[in-house]
């Protein structure tokens, strides 16, 4: 035995023998450190690397929908929110892993969901066996899965019951359709805002995605890991809901009043806009118009045209009116505000020290400027006569405006329209507000003839929101506040993540000149052009407006009226237009008055 080991021992060269004893000492001294090495990862940064394995360690993941923040009035009444919906996926895949799985998991689904057809549902399992995700039902409410769920859940009684999961998503719903549509906007697929709220403060309304994740841990069991979901937040607004729905109740009112006029087939206008406002802090409590649109259903176009005119229509045609249905006209359409601009030119009149309260002017009927008879309302009468400050306004004088355009000077007219931020845009916290400065005249355009018309609101354009909010500083006390839409925002559980004051821009005029003005418009309500928009019980002032439109063939006319109550210390703002009014006989401001 010795013989023979020491034989087999001899087939080894000592120095090959030497070079093995090496080799083997090296590994067991490497293999040693090495489990050291991992001994001590272990003690110090095992839960560490354990988590980084696992999450590589994939099985499955699914996405966690945020919500999208609500849209509120002023009193929490919700305007805009989100509701949670569910689409029914079938994974194949697992439904053909098991034959015992195939029927009993049809028949449960059928029985469950009506609109659901066995036969569709084998063709569909044969012709896609390893396909997980088939998306069978869309949004359904919890009401509407909530059975089968439940027939899911009970595994002792229907254990056989596999491959269906509800897909958890949110669709935004509108619950009062077209009110204050085009404040709020409205959304499409992948929670992005279209016009209104929705577009503007869409980043705040939006949240994070959350995700789920199934994995196998160390031991091989399935586990999952949840990283929720980040909602959005909730835009508390200015508007008031119920001086909203009012508005648009009148507005539909007229309208129906009005459709069988001299234009058969048409609404009471072509256009109507009516701006609700706080003059002390620029709050907007109403903005309405039409035409208006279901923020519901914001395609639909067969309010406003028919069936025929709509399958005539091409892609561009169909955008097109689409577009002109979904602007905010209170924030885009200009137009020349006619009288309603008459108490701005008094005001810096007076603020210049050019007039003065006792002033008086002789109104014959018409003003011969640069070869152009400029007339009066009164000019088939023979003029108005002498006339206050007060009774200009009161009697809506053309030819005493222009008077006073000679002594305010075009330097200082240029510059009090840009205090009161005409051709500006206001800022308010809404997209699509048109420019106006290339609308209007500077000091190096402005002509004698361009400064007696822009005295008495024509030849210049405006905006519903520039006017009204600089006439919220003529009866305020001079100060111009930025409107604004939204008050504050706040996460889903209402708590407060900003305050959005106020915001003083400037003063427009003194305190002084703001009540003469107030005094003035009141006259008008009571006693002058205004008295029709007159309620019983409040003090009210304001002032009336009709302005030609071009081609000046005295056929189409926009009409307006702006007031405020009450007198002392007015609360509301109000200034409703009325363009193209549905009859023969248009250049009358009560359509906007009543």
């Amino acid at each position: 035995m010795k013989a023979r080991r020491k034989k087999e021992l001899a087939k080894f060269p000592r120095k090959m023998r030497k070079k093995l004893i090496v080799t083997f000492l090296t590994i067991t001294i490497l293999l040693v450190a090495l489990i050291g090495r991992i001994m001590y990862i272990e003690v110090t940064s095992g839960e560490k690397y354990e988590k980084i394995v696992l999450t590589q360690q994939e099985y499955d993941s699914t996405i966690l929908p945020y919500q999208r923040g609500d849209i509120v009035d002023a009193k929490g009444t919700v305007l805009a929110t989100s509701v949670d919906v569910y689409n029914v996926i079938l994974d194949c895949k697992v439904l053909n892993s098991k034959e015992e799985y195939l029927q009993p998991t049809i028949e449960a689904l059928t029985s469950c969901f009506e609109d659901l057809k066995a036969e569709d549902l084998y063709k569909l399992a044969e012709e896609k066996p390893k396909s997980q995700y088939n998306k069978i039902l869309r949004r359904l409410p919890y009401d509407k899965v909530q059975k089968f769920v439940e027939l899911q859940n009970d595994t002792k009684n229907h254990p056989y019951i596999k491959g269906v999961w509800m897909e958890k998503e949110y669709l935004r719903e509108y619950p009062y359709g077209t009110l204050a549509a085009s404040v709020i906007g409205y959304t499409t697929s992948g929670n992005l805002g279209i016009g209104g709220l929705e577009d503007y403060y869409n980043d705040t309304l939006n949240g994070v995605n959350g995700r789920e994740y199934g994995y196998l841990n160390s031991d091989s069991n399935f586990e999952k890991t949840i990283k929720p979901a980040v909602n959005g937040n909730t835009l508390v607004t200015t508007i008031d809901a119920t001086i909203q729905s009012v508005v648009e109740k009148k507005i539909q009112e007229f309208n129906e009043a009005y459709t069988d006029g001299y234009r058969e087939g048409e609404g009471g206008a072509t256009r109507i806009g009516v701006l609700i406002m706080k003059p002390d802090n620029g709050d907007v409590l109403a903005m309405a118009q039409y035409p208006n649109y279901d923020l519901s259903n914001p395609w639909d176009l067969s309010e406003y045209y028919t069936q025929e005119e709509i399958d005539a229509m091409d892609d561009d045609a169909r955008l097109e009116a689409l577009n002109q249905l979904w602007q905010n006209i209170c924030l885009t359409y200009t137009y020349e505000p006619g009288s309603t601009a008459k108490p701005f030119t008094v005001a810096a009149g007076l603020e210049t020290g050019t007039l003065s309260t006792n002033d008086t002017f002789f109104c014959d009927g018409a003003e011969q400027l640069s070869g152009f008879t400029v007339k009066c309302v009164a000019y088939r009468k023979g003029g108005h006569g002498m006339q206050t400050l007060e009774q200009t306004l009161m009697n809506s004088c053309n030819d005493a405006l222009m008077q006073m355009s000679y002594r305010i000077g075009a330097e200082n007219f240029t510059e009090y329209q840009q205090i009161f931020g005409f051709g500006q845009k206001t800022n308010i916290d809404l997209p699509g507000e048109s420019r106006t400065d290339s609308l209007i005249y500077t000091l190096d355009t402005t002509s004698q003839l361009s400064l007696a018309t822009n005295a008495f609101g024509q030849n210049f354009n405006t905006t519903m929101i520039q006017l009204g909010t600089a006439f919220c500083s003529l009866v305020n006390g001079g100060k111009l506040y930025q409107p604004r839409v939204v008050s504050k925002i706040t996460d889903q559980n209402g708590n407060t993540i900003q305050d959005i004051s106020p915001t003083l821009l400037r003063e427009t005029v003194s305190k002084t000149t703001s009540d003469t003005l107030k005094q003035y418009m009141y006259s008008t309500v009571t006693s002058g052009t205004g008295n029709t928009a007159k309620v019983d019980g409040y003090s009210m002032g304001g002032k009336t407006g009709t302005a030609q439109k071009v081609p000046r063939d005295g056929v189409n006319y926009l009409v307006s009226f702006i007031g405020f109550a009450p007198v002392d210390d007015p609360q509301l703002m109000i200034y409703c237009f009325v363009d193209e009014p549905n009859s023969q006989d248009q250049p009358h401001s009560t359509f906007a008055q009543n």
